[in-house]
């Protein structure tokens, strides 16, 4: 069905909000959800408040949300996010960022211990509309096989990357170092559909179209050795130098195994360091152009830059609704009931 936008994140603050977090971080976590949504990334959006509710039953979810400085040097800072709504957190991680990079040109901001903080692109894309270059990585539970190997040891381990272009759309890359977003295969399982060959493993290390077997083994890293080797680089920045889990030692978001341990990465570069601001934009949005002049292969008729399908998206749902599916606003309405409160997502 679709849904308002305004509604959906009215409905999932007052979620937030019952399950005992702050009025001023349930409107955070609740706008960068519904943004997922809009942007058609329902495996990051206002599904994942299910998670939260059974996190904080559990109590493996604290409520509400700190974000503390663990060590704060110059252009340099690592944050904890104590068991808390990854993105949150995450929020906070990046106004730091940002505000680090305006003043020494570079700045790089380490999370520990935090949860799943959401779809990366749109913390990459906010930092490029202040105009700053944005690097974004975090590691997650492991589900993903190195190349050549058949039982998960590294999360599918994102990476988002945001260009600013002064009085346009941001160019920013979102993706994850797995051949297809965990996400996918929750949802696909949810649905009852099958999945493509070549995205996961069974728990015997056999290629399979069933998500639900593919839960249980593992994915497939992108581009074989090179999504492989993607990954452990994020895990070493997110997990390792931030002083949170890593690899085997991070917890899933997804079951009630414990505090998951998840870690981030930010990195914030000024371009306004380097040349002026408007003349970067210019050089981008030039290159942007002559890309997507360039001559089509059969059967397409656009050539899209990084970012620009997700903002696409994201603009038409403003206008349109956001399309959530059915059996995600049965889940959020049951919860409201269940959370003592008279909103209806329907």
């Amino acid at each position: 069905m679709k849904i308002d936008s305004k509604k959906l994140e009215a409905g999932a603050f007052e979620i937030l909000i019952r399950m005992g977090e702050t009025e001023q971080n349930a409107r955070i976590a609740s706008g960068i959800l519904v943004n997922a949504d809009m942007r058609g990334i329902s495996t990051h959006g206002v599904n994942l408040l299910r998670m939260m509710h059974n996190r904080v039953k559990a109590g493996m979810l604290q409520l509400p949300t700190r974000t503390t400085i663990v060590e704060d040097r110059n252009g340099t800072t690592v944050m904890d996010g104590n068991n808390g709504i990854g993105q949150v957190s995450a929020f906070h991680c990046l106004e730091l960022t940002t505000e680090k990079a305006k003043k020494y040109g570079l700045s790089m901001v380490l999370l520990r211990k935090t949860n799943n903080i959401g779809a990366l692109g749109y913390y990459t894309s906010v930092a490029a509309r202040k105009g700053l270059i944005q690097l974004l990585m975090t590691n997650g539970n492991p589900s993903m096989a190195p190349y050549g190997a058949a039982e998960p040891f590294f999360g599918t381990n994102p990476i988002s990357i945001g260009i600013p272009v002064e009085g346009e759309r941001p160019v920013f890359l979102d993706m994850s170092s797995s051949v297809v977003a965990r996400g996918k295969i929750r949802l696909a399982s949810l649905r009852g559909e099958s999945i493509p060959e070549g995205w996961a493993l069974d728990e015997n290390g056999d290629p399979t179209t069933d998500p639900k077997k593919a839960l249980k083994g593992c994915m497939l890293p992108l581009g074989g050795p090179k999504g492989s080797g993607l990954a452990m680089i994020v895990d070493i920045l997110s997990g390792v130098l931030s002083g949170s889990s890593f690899s085997k030692a991070i917890k899933s978001f997804h079951t009630l195994e414990g505090p998951t341990g998840v870690g981030a990465c930010f990195i914030g570069i000024d371009p306004n360091r380097f040349m002026p601001m408007e003349q970067f934009s210019t050089l981008v949005r030039k290159y942007v152009e002559d890309m997507k002049g360039l001559k089509k292969q059969k059967g397409f008729t656009e050539i899209l830059a990084p970012g620009e399908l997700e903002l696409n998206r994201e603009e038409r749902s403003a206008k349109e609704g956001i399309e959530v599916p059915d059996e995600v606003i049965r889940e959020l309405d049951t919860m409201c009931k269940e959370l003592g409160s008279s909103f209806s997502f329907q």
